[in-house]
């Protein structure tokens, strides 16, 4: 039986997914894998049967919904842990053995989540978080949480004043990548399926506390790739965020805190109000001005002949500058006017790419990291699959 089962729900994203699966099984290669595909009438099904033969397909004929999703992979896993983890995602080769070695060591722990970056490294809020209570909810929807992210009152719920480099106590654990020990939802049961799309995780985790065990963040790093591409401020991505934290709030709140669930309601009810004008009336989206960013290509010359093919074809990218290595790069390259690093998957390892693009961010550097992988032949970056 293998150690853990890793479940991804997939919805149009085959070679992203595809990407997530190479990583995934860099990490773990005897993980028993489920893949759930919510109709994604794309190919998607097809692609990954074929591709991956020991990966276990579900199709669904309609979108069901993410936890619906999941569910039904967590009904055939076999795995002494269950990773439920976003296609979007690039893992690194030591993170899953991590999670695995400290659930090893941590009887008491129920799950765990990770160090999510964005592409270019930067550190995503939702890595860590406090669970939602009426005031907690109350003070993130205000803002007053980015005015003051050091306050232990005002930012608990993006946990802003604890060090992301270090092991911390959470309440929530994101469903992007969520590793949970099966005994523990064999008690809980799996996702509340009432939430369609968001939510769910923070219900699971809740269920999970109120179980009698404990979720913890490691700063072990993935890149939750099209994160940063997320039109987070859309209006459907706040109205059906700010819905199912209603669900939530409803669920467990409402009686409890019926002083406050006004506010609450009428802070949702803003919110929404307020991106529905932005997004409609006013028309504050950025535009492109239709220049390309400068490229840097760091592998091996086969891999790079290829890859300046695609890179051809960009939109966003332009002939690359070209860096011969393997393992590891230099402390002298040269980074000026270059905006995308795009490595050779088949020269580092993602656990390098990973610290080097976290590093080159906490330094102060903002440089978008892609992949190109002489396996598939493929270059993706956050906002673009050649």
């Amino acid at each position: 039986m293998s150690a853990v089962t890793v479940i991804i729900v997939s919805y149009k994203v085959r070679y992203y997914i595809e990407q997530c699966l190479n990583s995934v099984l860099r990490s773990v290669p005897d993980a028993q894998l489920i893949v759930v595909d919510n109709s994604s009438n794309d190919g998607s099904v097809e692609y990954l049967r074929e591709r991956y033969p020991k990966v276990t397909v579900l199709a669904n004929e309609e979108n069901l919904g993410f936890g619906c999703a999941n569910n039904m992979a967590l009904s055939i896993a076999q795995g002494q842990y269950v990773l439920f983890l976003n296609p979007d995602t690039v893992v690194a080769e030591k993170t899953i053995p991590s999670c695995i070695e400290y659930m090893n060591s941590h009887p008491d722990t129920g799950a765990i989540g990770v160090r999510m970056m964005y592409a270019d490294g930067c550190f995503a809020l939702e890595s860590r978080r406090s669970l939602p209570t009426p005031l907690v909810a109350f003070w993130h929807m205000t803002g007053l949480g980015r005015f003051f992210p050091k306050s232990k009152v005002f930012a608990r719920y993006h946990l802003t004043y604890e060090n992301p480099a270090e092991e911390c106590s959470i309440d929530v654990v994101s469903g992007a990548f969520m590793f949970v020990r099966k005994s523990v939802l064999d008690v809980t049961g799996g996702f509340d399926e009432s939430f369609f799309m968001y939510g769910e995780d923070i219900d699971l985790s809740y269920r999970i506390k109120n179980a009698g065990y404990s979720n913890v963040y490691l700063p072990y790093p993935i890149i939750h790739y099209k994160g940063e591409s997320t039109v987070k401020t859309s209006y459907r991505y706040v109205k059906v965020f700010y819905d199912a934290m209603l669900i939530f709030f409803n669920k467990y709140f409402r009686r409890s805190a019926w002083f406050i669930a006004p506010l609450v309601w009428f802070v949702v009810g803003i919110r929404k109000i307020e991106t529905f004008i932005r997004e409609n009336l006013i028309h504050s989206r950025k535009v492109g001005n239709g220049s390309k960013t400068g490229c840097l290509f760091l592998g091996r010359e086969d891999s790079y002949i290829k890859a300046a093919a695609l890179i051809e074809k960009s939109v966003f990218l332009s002939a690359p500058v070209f860096v011969q290595c393997s393992h590891d790069v230099s402390n002298d390259i040269r980074l000026d006017g270059i905006e995308t690093v795009v490595f050779d998957t088949g020269a580092f390892t993602y656990d390098y790419i990973l610290e080097w693009i976290y590093c080159l961010y906490s330094s102060g550097r903002r440089i978008t990291v892609g992949f190109y992988s002489p396996d598939t032949g493929r270059l993706i970056t956050d906002i673009e699959v050649l």
